[in-house]
């Protein structure tokens, strides 16, 4: 029968077949594009919902990683680098995480030093010139950095792994052309900025968390005072397209991309991620109508984050299912696999979101777990001040159960009292609750706990606020500040201890040098009463040859070589006692005594100089408490350096040495006739290493400096109006009772 049918109509049944079959195609794949584009949404609702979780995740780390570095400044880095070993661990986005220290231009060459030493390398502080798009290994674009008035060399890359980073060691962070916008915008704005993007290994990109530590941990009100009191930088580093990876179903082939908030701002898109290969111009427009390219742009609700979420999906032709071809083919077929791609796609549906619920609740057990690990304690209320949640630390430092806790008033739980305080303080968390920012706790403020026994705090209350700007929970961050004031006061003891140790050594080999200077004049003293014993002894000798000995004559000669003999004894015994090295002794000492005890020992010099002393020193006077040694000692180098001011004078040089009371005080003083001292020279002449003299350490008026203030006094220097400089220091009078002027009980 059908071959009796005419070739037109058999051609007209077989295009009505062909239209059927495209009319079946055309509508189920309009059926199924309504879930195809709600799973779309899902899925990018869902990578918006995990970014955001991973950038509270660098924002907590950022923050835990700032507190330690401000509680840890100066001191041992284990905890810094356990800490940041255990993110870069857990979570695989952070690559890099370390405290990046601001290094004025006066202590750079000391500190690139040090970390020299410490690498076992050269180091020096650097700038990286070549362009964004160049390689940073490539030498041709490193250059030392000028001189500025400081700098935040790139130091402390942590974890282990992000030692591959090691080249970029000594950037300065601060001035380069990538970072340092985002560095100094961190430094005056004392919160979290996020850095340009730039190119890592392997072709990756990356973006930096920073976050600006200052002094005391405490961010200063002005811009000004931040500048100035910024300690270094926290730099975390993130790599974009690790942390827009999302676990899942790799068919869904689709590709994301951060693109900046503000479309004037040049940062450009980083951490892309492609789907496979998306082509549109050689599609026809019932192509692009059947399988339309999906784009969704979504805001991050973080302020400081300064990027947009882009998700896109594109036409793929390889997506049709294979059962819609056999519905084409039969109408038998028709049914079956049109119920066959719901039942699909309703079971892809289920699987999908169950994956997305558990992605989910991994995030939060993670976030979950960083809470409870960190050092700080962290305490959450609702809105009618009960809690909600609180962690260890926080349980451990209110005194009660963390379970127990949750759903009880916070002022069951948090007794927070302020010692002396002399005016009314605001409730912090009242005023956190009216102003719906962010209040610091005061410093006198401590927790009263179960047992009546208060332990001082500091901390933030923070307002946590919905989508509608309106105030959802409320999250108290304190920390015990017991524990850290200890350990600053033990550590600020031994650092004490150490430079005592460290100046009496100093001052031992800056009496040495001097001794050494001082050599061939005690030589000629000792050779002068050597020599007079010799002959006084010859003398008698002769004498007692005669038949009649003069008596007195002899009694005379004994007694002035005994003389002699003593004084020789005494210039010993002040030699030794100059040079001992031991600590300082304090006792009654008469000022006028060590001026001419060191008159005695530099006689020679005096002389060999030819330099005349006059002195002035005032008669009863009180004594001071000192170190005779160390008051010879100064006295001595002031001597000296006057002596070699007036090496290059013509005519008579003369010094003048005097003594006075001054109130409580004794002053002491030094002045000389020569050309005196330059301005820029008096502000540096007590610095350490600072020298006029092509051959001078710098170190005699650094440590005469030191020793009179240990012992309580000052030390001064000037010029003269009639020509020439002084140097002069006072010490306090023993007062009746024993006590220097000036001593506490």
């Amino acid at each position: 029968m059908i071959g009796d049918l005419s070739l037109r109509v058999k051609a007209s049944f077989v295009l009505l077949w062909l239209l059927l079959s495209l009319a079946i195609l055309v509508a189920a794949l309009f059926l199924t594009e309504e879930s195809r584009q709600q799973q779309f949404e899902a899925a990018t609702l869902h990578i918006k919902k995990t970014l955001e979780e991973r950038l509270l995740i660098c924002e907590t780390a950022i923050y835990g990683f700032a507190q330690l570095s401000a509680a840890n400044y100066g001191s041992e880095q284990t905890r810094l680098r356990q800490f940041a070993q255990n993110i870069g661990t857990r979570y695989p986005y952070i690559y890099l995480m370390g405290f990046q220290p601001s290094v004025s231009l006066a202590d750079r060459e000391g500190f690139e030093a040090a970390m020299s030493f410490r690498s076992k390398q050269p180091f020096s502080i650097k700038d990286y010139n070549g362009k964004k798009e160049t390689s940073w290994q490539d030498a041709q674009f490193w250059r030392p950095a000028p001189a500025r008035p400081y700098y935040i060399p790139l130091v402390d890359t942590q974890p282990a792994s992000a030692r591959r980073y090691d080249f970029m060691a000594g950037l300065d962070i601060a001035r380069d052309q990538v970072l340092g916008p985002a560095v100094q915008q961190a430094i005056r704005s004392g919160e979290i900025e996020v850095t340009p993007p730039f190119s890592l290994q392997g072709g990756e990109h990356g973006f930096g968390y920073l976050k600006a530590v200052y002094r005391e941990g405490v961010v200063p009100e002005s811009v000004a005072e931040r500048q100035d009191s910024v300690i270094g930088i926290i730099l975390l580093g993130v790599r974009a397209e690790t942390l827009l990876t999302v676990q899942g179903d790799s068919s869904r082939q689709l590709e994301l991309r951060l693109l900046p908030n503000d479309p004037q701002q040049p940062l450009g898109s980083i951490g892309t991620l492609p789907a496979a290969t998306i082509s549109t111009a050689s599609s026809g427009w019932l192509h692009q109508m059947l399988f339309p390219s999906r784009q969704m742009q979504l805001s991050i609700e973080r302020d400081y984050f300064p990027y947009r979420l882009e998700v896109l999906r594109g036409d793929d032709a390889n997506r049709i299912p294979l059962p819609l071809y056999g519905l084409a083919l039969g109408a038998g077929a028709i049914i079956t696999a049109l119920l066959l791609l719901i039942a699909a796609s309703q079971n892809n549906e289920r699987l999908q979101s169950e994956h997305y619920h558990q992605t989910l609740h991994r995030e939060r057990q993670q976030a979950l777990i960083t809470l409870e690990s960190i050092d700080d304690a962290v305490l959450v209320l609702d809105g009618n001040y009960r809690v909600e949640y609180l962690n260890p630390k926080a349980a451990l430092l209110l005194g009660v159960a963390q379970q127990r806790a949750v759903g009880m008033l916070l002022s069951e739980v948090w007794k927070v009292r302020f010692e002396l305080a002399r005016e009314a303080i605001a409730d912090p968390v009242q005023a956190c609750r009216q102003q719906l920012q962010r209040v610091e706790l005061p410093e006198n403020a401590y927790l009263l706990r179960p047992d009546g026994q208060g332990a001082f705090i500091e901390g933030t209350v923070s307002p946590l606020l919905d989508q509608d700007d309106k105030l959802r929970s409320i999250v108290i961050t304190f920390r015990d500040m017991a524990p850290l004031r200890q350990r600053m006061a033990e550590a600020l003891e031994r650092s004490e201890q150490r430079l005592k140790q460290h100046q009496a050594e100093l001052a031992r080999v800056a009496r040495i040098n001097t001794l050494g200077e001082m050599t061939s004049g005690i030589a000629h003293e000792i050779n002068q009463p050597l020599s007079a014993i010799v002959s006084y002894n010859e003398a008698c000798l002769s004498m007692l040859e005669d038949d009649e000995p003069d008596r007195i004559l002899l009694k005379t000669a004994l007694f002035s070589s005994v003389k002699q003999a003593q004084r020789a004894g005494h210039i010993v015994k002040k030699l030794r006692e100059f040079v001992a090295s031991k600590q300082a002794e304090l006792s009654a000492v008469e000022v006028n005594q060590a001026v001419l005890n060191v008159i005695t020992l530099i006689e020679s010099e005096l002389r060999d100089h030819a330099v005349t002393v006059d002195t002035d020193l005032a008669s009863g006077l009180p004594r001071v408490q000192a170190d005779a040694i160390q008051v010879e000692q100064v006295v001595m180098n002031l001597c000296k350096n006057a002596m070699e001011a007036l090496m290059e004078l013509q005519g008579e040089r003369r010094l003048f040495i005097y003594s006075e009371p001054r109130g409580q005080r004794v002053r002491v003083g030094v002045r000389d006739n020569g050309p005196g001292m330059p301005a820029e020279t008096l502000q540096k002449v007590f610095q350490p290493f600072f020298s006029s003299k092509s051959q001078g350490m710098g170190l005699g008026l650094t440590i005469s400096h030191t020793i009179i203030e240990n012992m309580g006094g000052v030390l001064h220097a000037g010029n003269l109006d009639t020509g020439g400089a002084e140097f002069y220091f006072e010490l306090p009078m023993i007062t009746p009772h024993g006590e220097t002027e000036g001593a506490s009980a």
